[in-house]
């Protein structure tokens, strides 16, 4: 990956805000929130909880004297899960232009990598925009998956179709104000929906910083899910659509949902 030579008065100038949706994550946030007070650069922290019931809601309240001055961590209870409804309702109080859309399984390695992508950011005037995810977990085949979707979303930007993930999303205010936000119909996919409608106000691409994520859905379920829906991920990718009443999703399973059928997409996704 290029490096990204960042001006050194530009490191603590950029605040940003980071909406965090949570359901049951006691294991992962604590990785995060440790990594984010990592950086000096102002943070305007959301966890937005979907009514946990684990630690979760204790974990913020711990971290929360450790965020201080310029930045902070601010905890909503949600009172109904669903992860674009948990995402709005944290974008609809954050402070600052700068929107990230942070799942609670990422970790941020430095302050430097940090930087370098909201450097990025700003520097090439993104909407909408990704860093390249790695897995925490180690093994091959895992690597090898994460460089096969690495390699998928350059293919696809080059016909102009930003897929970017809402493991790690990057956009504005300005630009979540004029989409609406995430649509709350969409269940699966709502994350690319946004990514292809913000495409359209201007500037979109992938940012060549890794950043670690857990790839503990893809571990509990194993790889023949990803092999058995392969025709209607190929056909989702190209098109930009999810048919509901085709694929399963069985990742809908983490954090107390139930595995099931798409049945509530109701077709929303972008054309």
């Amino acid at each position: 990956m290029p490096d990204l030579a960042i001006p050194t008065e530009i490191m603590k100038i950029l605040p940003a805000s980071i909406v965090i949706p949570t359901l049951n994550e006691e294991k992962y946030l604590p990785l995060l929130l440790g990594s984010l007070r990592k950086i000096s650069a102002p943070l305007d922290i959301i966890v937005v909880d979907g009514d946990s019931a684990d630690d979760t809601v204790r974990i913020v309240e711990e971290y929360q004297p450790h965020f201080t001055g310029e930045s902070s961590l601010r905890l909503v209870q949600c009172g109904e899960r669903g992860i674009s409804l948990q995402r709005n309702k944290g974008a609809a109080i954050a402070k600052h232009d700068i929107l990230i859309f942070c799942d609670a399984d990422i970790i941020v390695p430095s302050e430097e990598a940090y930087t370098k992508i909201i450097f990025a950011f700003k520097e090439k005037g993104y909407v909408v925009a990704a860093p390249v995810l790695v897995p925490v977990e180690s093994g091959v085949f895992l690597r090898h998956i994460h460089r096969s979707a690495y390699y998928t979303q350059r293919i696809l930007l080059m016909f102009k179709r930003p897929y970017f993930g809402g493991a790690y999303l990057i956009t504005t205010k300005d630009v979540f104000a004029k989409l609406g936000g995430f649509d709350q119909q969409i269940m699966l996919g709502e994350d690319v929906d946004y990514s292809l409608r913000a495409s359209r106000l201007g500037g979109y691409g992938l940012i060549e910083v890794a950043l670690p994520v857990s790839a503990r859905r893809m571990i509990k379920y194993g790889y023949t899910w990803a092999l058995k829906e392969l025709p209607n991920i190929i056909r989702s990718l190209w098109t930009g659509r999810v048919r509901p009443d085709t694929i399963y999703y069985p990742f809908g399973a983490y954090g107390g949902h139930a595995a099931h059928h798409v049945t509530n997409n109701r077709g929303k996704n972008v054309q």
